[in-house]
């Protein structure tokens, strides 16, 4: 009778193996409160082009400047707290005057954006976190210097029965990434 040995089981057949989830995220944005996000990008860098170098018959391709996209953040807009508000807010602090503020005397008519007033004065770094099913971080992406590039309403419609929505587009000088090590086995 042959005695039937137990083989281990390969890595990738473990129960405890666990994929990262899209819905499983957390987002940190300034005072907005995290459950207003339905949707986020993650950063991604990519390379401008290649760099051709010729010597002696030959062609050797080098990478180009790195790049990082811009990051699209979806909210839903709750009555309270008034997040469309926050975002305009966001827009005049950065240095835009409406024309309402100007005086007889066209004082305040110049409208001098900052990256500066963006950044310090609104939203600071972004923080993306991606979580396991337990809650525990697991990947966490920081956008350094992000300020909004963009600013989208959801359109409103008589016959929908949709939540309202902004997009905000942020753009940013650069991302790191911090990964968890988190032991599956």
């Amino acid at each position: 009778m042959a005695v039937n040995k137990a083989s281990p089981i390969p890595p990738w057949a473990s129960v405890k193996i666990e994929p990262k989830r899209q819905f499983k995220f957390i987002l940190t944005i300034g005072d907005i409160p995290a459950w207003v996000v339905t949707r986020c990008d993650r950063p991604n860098p990519n390379f401008d082009g290649t760099v051709n170098h010729e010597f002696l018959g030959h062609q050797f391709k080098f990478p180009g400047k790195l790049k990082w996209s811009d990051v699209n953040v979806t909210l839903v807009e709750p009555i309270d707290p008034d997040v469309s508000g926050q975002v305009l807010d966001a827009v005049i602090k950065a240095g835009y005057n409406p024309p309402s503020t100007w005086t007889a005397d066209n004082e305040g008519w110049r409208t001098t954006f900052s990256k500066e007033r963006f950044v310090t004065g609104n939203f600071g770094n972004i923080s993306i976190k991606v979580l396991d099913s337990d809650g525990n971080e697991v990947e966490t992406w920081t956008l350094f210097n992000s300020f909004v590039s963009d600013v989208n309403y959801s359109a409103l419609e008589y016959s929908g029965n949709n939540i309202n929505t902004v997009t905000l587009k942020f753009s940013y000088d650069y991302a790191t990434v911090n990964i968890t090590e988190i032991n599956q086995n």
